[in-house]
């Protein structure tokens, strides 16, 4: 028998952390399916470890946009009055990456065994918490159609977000890169040429000049060490992107910067209504719902808001007192899902709220490339201006030795 570390939520939303006993993984999750618990990740015991042990089934193994066309399409054939089955069978002969082709192949398996499509999917390991309960859910209210489709509606959405912000990012990122390589060029093949010849003729090198040639000395002195140390480094990040906390902590330091910052907070935020509302409308209790984003939400802020709002609930309170004091939503965005709240139609709020949120978020993206893009040109005039007026400096002195 084997011991398991796993992290699960309870039908009531409760969270729990512990370990469990099985002779494998599969048999340790029915165990704790039996106990009413619903693993948002198990491991072996010594396997994995820190802050992120526990991220795996967060981010799921299986591309983002391939499980989102998965989903689009099990949901078109159930919506057609195709059997679970059926549909199963018919996707397993798309092309499909390994990783998806593996799971919808256990998937089959389990099914075919008795289990529900629920288990089958939380067996293979493969599918994020949030897939999980949305599933759950569809097959406990008899509506795994509709509810397919609500989720493969949000998943477009949150990447057509998603994208638009990678894509916004693309060029700045892409001038830092230009302006990094423009400044090695001139230390490196430009500047050389014009040491040598202040060094013929004799004059006495300015201050600044004499900075830019040190600076450039160095970096062809140690340009292949510090190339392989950077190369290294990079490994060492991919290496630990999925082990540790990195992603949480990088995520974190961007959320700090000035524009970058505020841009992907707003993303964040405007996914935590995506992500209630979709709950919501597929019939998961509030508590549940909170308590599931609070586990799996990246920010911290984020996190504090859900399990406030999800304690307010419990104890008969305003719930949505404490997302107005995390402000982490305008007041007015946060009204508005108080009086849906009020008046019964919490989803629609959400889902309104999320709209809002998505065209703000649009706006700003647009705002944020357009202040990047001059602020890096300039950043970049600034250090190429610094380094041809340094030799400048130093090319007069000589003419003036001349003289």
């Amino acid at each position: 028998m084997a011991s398991f570390r796993y992290q699960a939520i309870r039908d009531s939303g409760e969270k729990v952390i512990g370990t469990i006993e099985g002779a494998d993984r599969s048999l340790a999750i029915s165990r704790l399916s039996e106990q009413g618990l619903h693993p948002i990740d198990i491991r072996e015991d010594g396997q994995g470890g820190g802050a992120g042990a526990f991220m795996s089934l967060t981010t799921g193994r299986i591309p983002r946009q391939e499980l989102t066309g998965f989903t689009r399409q099990l949901a078109w054939l159930l919506q057609a009055g195709t059997t679970l089955n059926r549909s199963l069978e018919i996707l397993s002969g798309e092309t499909f990456s390994k990783p998806l082709a593996v799971a919808v192949g256990e998937v089959r398996g389990a099914i075919r065994k008795g289990r529900s499509f629920h288990d089958a999917l939380e067996e293979t390991g493969a599918f994020p918490p949030f897939y999980l309960s949305m599933v759950e859910v569809g097959e406990a209210t008899g509506t795994l159609a509709s509810v397919l489709d609500r989720l493969a509606t949000a998943r477009e959405r949150e990447q057509k977000v998603r994208g638009k912000v990678v894509s916004a990012l693309v060029y700045p990122v892409m001038l830092v890169v230009l302006s990094i390589g423009v400044v090695i060029f001139l230390m490196v093949s430009v500047v050389p040429g014009i040491k040598d010849m202040i060094s013929s003729s004799g004059a006495p090198v300015p201050e600044t000049a004499r900075m830019v040639l040190n600076a450039s000395d160095w970096l062809i002195a140690n340009g292949i060490t510090l190339a392989v140390a950077v190369a290294l480094a990079a490994i060492a990040m991919a290496l630990m992107w999925t082990r540790t906390a990195l992603p949480r902590l990088v995520r974190e330091a961007a959320l700090r910067l000035p524009l970058l910052g505020k841009l992907l907070m707003k993303s964040e935020v405007a996914q935590f209504c995506r992500l209630l509302g979709t709950l919501s409308a597929a019939g998961m209790n509030l508590p549940a719902s909170l308590k599931l984003i609070a586990s799996t939400s990246p920010d911290r802020r984020i996190l504090k808001a859900a399990e406030d709002m999800e304690v307010a609930l419990r104890r008969g309170e305003d719930f949505v007192a404490p997302l107005e004091r995390s402000k982490i939503l305008p007041p007015l965005l946060a009204r508005m899902i108080k009086v849906g709240a009020e008046t019964g139609n919490l989803t629609p709020s959400l889902l309104r709220v999320t709209d809002i949120l998505d065209d703000e978020l649009d706006r700003l993206t647009d705002r944020t490339v357009s202040l990047l893009g001059p602020i890096i040109i300039l950043v970049l005039s600034v250090f190429v201006g610094f380094i041809i007026t340094s030799l400048m400096s130093a090319v007069i002195s000589i003419n003036d030795l001349a003289l």
